[in-house]
Order: structure tokens, then sequence, then C-alpha cells
């Protein structure tokens, strides 16, 4: 499993290379960067952090990475399950957004595994 997670993680850091350059000027990856509420509270793990380094955490389950595709439309985090109920068979999780729009403090996002729309809100730093 760490192998697979080497090679998917070695994907994601060359797209993500890519995604700082095709960022659009509104959705750029430093706008990205800070945790996001998907119930905007704040408050709960339901969202996700996206770090300038390219790490990521989903949820209050997921460890991994993150990067901007298809000229900045496109969201891609790559998570492995590190909750104690983890099954370690399993390789990471590939989680999809379709950026819908952003600005200041919001960004919505459509799910692409169950087209869920997400209304996520910025949360402020600590």
């Amino acid at each position: 499993m760490k192998r697979a997670f080497a090679i998917l993680a070695g994907a994601i850091l060359g797209a993500a290379a890519l995604a700082h350059a095709a960022a659009p000027a509104g959705l750029s990856t430093p706008w990205l960067q800070g945790t996001w509420s998907f119930d905007g509270t704040c408050a709960s793990g339901d969202g996700m952090t996206l770090s300038g380094d390219g790490k990521a955490s989903y949820d209050e389950w997921g460890q991994g990475l993150w990067a901007l595709a298809d000229k900045g439309t496109r969201l891609v985090v790559i998570a492995e399950d590190i909750s104690e109920e983890a099954d370690r068979r399993k390789v990471a999780e590939l989680i999809e957004f379709r950026v819908a729009g952003g600005a200041d403090n919001k960004m919505k996002l459509v799910r692409l595994s169950d087209n869920a729309a997400i209304d996520a809100v910025k949360c402020p730093q600590r």
C-alpha cells in the first residue's frame, strides 16, 4: 500500500507543479490554501485543509495530497484513511471536485463521485 501511495503522491505532486502555472487569476493556489468547512461552521471536521506544500487533510479521516487540474477548474485530493477503523489493505482514495466558483472566503464545489453541491467556507486561521 505504501508503494501505491508513493506512486499516487508522485503523480499528484507533478500535477501540483503544473497547477501553479495553470490556476486562473481568481482561483489561485495560494487562495485555496487553508481550512475549508463544508458545513459552514468551521467547528466540525466536515471539510478539508489544503497546505502550501501540497499536503491535505480530508474530513476527520484522511491525510494525503492535493492539486489543481484542468486549468484550475478541478481540485484533486488523494487521501489515505488514517482513522482507527481504517482497512489498511485499501489504497488511498481519489476525491475530485469541480470548482464552480470562488471569491472572498467562499467556494462552490461539486464532488464528482456523487455530484454533491458544496458551499465551502474558508475558516479563519488560528
